[in-house]
């Protein structure tokens, strides 16, 4: 037989062990979701902040017509230059257009040619000149038209970059507005960085800062070009792009890194003691030193 007491006790242990096995368990659910939060993995009171590196011109080329794919000249990784072929469709139906709009111009051309002659002998009427007229301007549209569609057989690059990802295969077929293409532009990188929304009273563009790159430990200068026009409530945080000042590509840097923004200490005095500004969600940092 269990004395009452005793069975008292040992629920209320069962109970008190339960509590302490859930609480342990928020803890280490909050730990890892602060761990992956990258404004939190920061020491925004000695001025460091973590940057991303983007490309500034990136575009996935997406066909204009359907077709299907003749060549495609690059392969994911391979570097080219503004103006190259980079995919080409087989268009021997748009070129049969284009040849074919421009023999109905030309055709239309010779009758006006002759309405206009006949005319001036007053042997057709003004309206018979201006109907031919007329056909000359329709026929010349569908030129244009033809024109357009056999340009878009070929997709050229924009601009100096590298492919990123092949989405399509060479001889496949497809429709109008299929991707095919993943680019960028490795000479034209930009840094994006999430800072406490408290920065914003001293954070202007021109203020300069140094990026600690994680993949090559090198350090290299930058300069913020636009502060975010929105704060995030939630995190307190806003969103700021800003340049790097030296040869990026000399660096061996590539879209996708990340790295550290180290802010000049003397920035940092402009903000109120103590308020140096942390997104929510982590301890309140000490006051920077001036």
């Amino acid at each position: 037989m269990i004395h009452p007491g005793a069975a008292a006790k040992a629920a209320a242990l069962a109970a008190a062990q339960a509590a302490a096995q859930a609480a342990a368990l928020v803890a280490v659910l909050l730990g890892g979701g602060l761990a992956s939060n990258p404004a939190v993995a920061q020491d925004t009171s000695q001025g460091q902040v973590r940057a991303l590196i983007e490309a500034r011109r990136h575009a996935v080329l997406s066909s204009e017509i359907p077709g299907r794919i003749a060549r495609m000249s690059v392969d994911a990784g391979q570097s080219f230059k503004a103006g190259d072929l980079l995919v080409a469709f087989d268009c021997a139906s748009y070129q049969a257009e284009l040849d074919a709009a421009r023999a109905q111009l030309n055709a239309a051309d010779v009758t006006a040619r002759v309405n206009r002659r006949l005319n001036s002998l007053r042997s057709i009427g003004e309206a018979e000149v201006q109907l031919a007229e007329a056909k000359v301007q329709v026929a010349r549209a569908d030129v244009r038209k033809a024109e357009v569609q056999a340009r878009r057989c070929e997709i050229k690059a924009p601009f100096d970059g590298r492919a990123v990802e092949r989405r399509i295969q060479e001889h496949e077929s497809v429709a109008a507005g299929a991707p095919l293409l993943e680019i960028l532009s490795d000479r034209d990188l930009k840094v994006e960085l999430i800072v406490p929304s408290s920065w914003l009273v001293w954070l202007k563009p021109g203020q300069r800062f140094d990026l600690r790159v994680d993949e090559t430990g090198a350090t290299l200068p930058g300069e913020v070009v636009l502060p975010g026009a929105k704060v995030d409530p939630a995190s307190q945080s806003v969103k700021v792009t800003a340049k790097l000042t030296g040869d990026a590509p000399a660096q061996g840097l590539v879209a996708g890194m990340s790295g550290t923004a180290i802010f000049p200490e003397p920035a940092l005095s402009a903000l109120p003691a103590g308020n140096q500004g942390t997104p929510q969600g982590t301890a309140k940092p000490g006051t920077a030193k001036p």
